[in-house]
C-alpha cells in the first residue's frame, strides 16, 4: 500500500466521507468503510499504515479491529477520533484526536511514522 495509507472506519458516514476527502487532499489513499467487518477483511490483506477509528465504532468492535490490526501491521499506527476532549490516549492507540481541533491536526496525526 502507499505510504500513507488508510483504513478509516465509523458509523458516521458523512463525517467519513468529510475525512476521506480531507486525507486523500493530503495525498493519503483511504479506505473507508461503516462495516467493521469489512474493515477486518482490509486490515487482513495487511501493509496499511493508519487505522482511524471513529468514536461511533462500538467498542466490541474496536477491540476487534485493534487487535487485528496490530496483528497484520505491526508498525503501523493507531489513531482514534474522540468526540470528548481528553487529556490521555488510551494505551492501546498511538494517538487521539479531539474531533473538532481542526483539519491540520488529523492530517498531522495520520502522517506521523510510527516510533
Amino acid at each position: 500500500m502507499a505510504d500513507c495509507s488508510v483504513i478509516s472506519v465509523g458509523s458516521l458516514s458523512r463525517l467519513l466521507v468529510l475525512r476521506a476527502a480531507l486525507l486523500h487532499s493530503a495525498g493519503c489513499v483511504v479506505f473507508t468503510t461503516t462495516d467493521p467487518e469489512e474493515a477486518e477483511a482490509a486490515i487482513e490483506t495487511g501493509g496499511c499504515g493508519v487505522l482511524l477509528l471513529c468514536y461511533s465504532v462500538p467498542n466490541e468492535w474496536r477491540e476487534r479491529l485493534l487487535r487485528a490490526f496490530r496483528k497484520h501491521s505491526p508498525t503501523g499506527r493507531i489513531i482514534a477520533i474522540t468526540d470528548l476532549p481528553v487529556l490521555q490516549a488510551p494505551k492501546d492507540v498511538d494517538e487521539l484526536v479531539y474531533g473538532v481541533d481542526g483539519p491540520e491536526i488529523l492530517i498531522n496525526a495520520v502522517r506521523r511514522k510510527a516510533a
